[in-house]
């Protein structure tokens, strides 16, 4: 991702909180700054041990000097159930649409390899950026097809 992110640009990374350390080595390795933290709180619990899990978190990570938006978002979004009924760990859209709209300029493009169920994608084609994804299950790449098509023929329908 560093690689063929321009600079100045962002990327967004969804982690596990008890891998943290390994997300943490592996984004300064690839040389990016940690410009942000995001909390995604969620209605309902995901997993129960010592805690009910009602949240994920990704970081705002960063290639160079960037700009900060001219109108930043809140660090705390809330993450709608998706129903997971696409992925396990599919995103609600509508929780990644204030991302990009933010992080990812007009004209520019979402890279999402790590595509799963398309959610980043979806979110990108709403605002009219350009898009890619990656995903290694021939599956969840089928389902990611399938729903952008669908988001598309749907947008040209209206």
């Amino acid at each position: 991702m560093h690689r063929v992110l321009k600079w100045g640009g962002f990327a967004i990374s969804f982690y596990g909180w008890n891998r943290i350390d390994l997300f943490a080595d592996a984004w300064k390795a690839a040389g990016f700054r940690m410009v942000g933290h995001i909390v995604f709180r969620k209605s309902y619990s995901s997993s129960s041990r010592f805690f009910r899990y009602e949240h994920e978190s990704a970081y705002l990570l960063a290639k160079g000097n960037v700009t900060p938006p001219a109108k930043p978002i809140p660090d705390v979004i809330d993450m709608l159930y998706s129903g997971n009924k696409l992925h396990p760990t599919q995103k609600p859209v509508a929780a990644l649409l204030p991302l990009v709209d933010t992080f990812c300029p007009a004209g520019g493009l979402v890279l999402d390899p790590f595509a799963g169920s398309g959610s980043s994608l979806v979110a990108a084609q709403h605002l009219g950026r350009d898009w890619l994804g990656m995903e290694l299950d021939a599956e969840h790449a089928g389902t990611a097809t399938r729903r952008l098509a669908w988001h598309a023929a749907k947008k040209i329908a209206a």
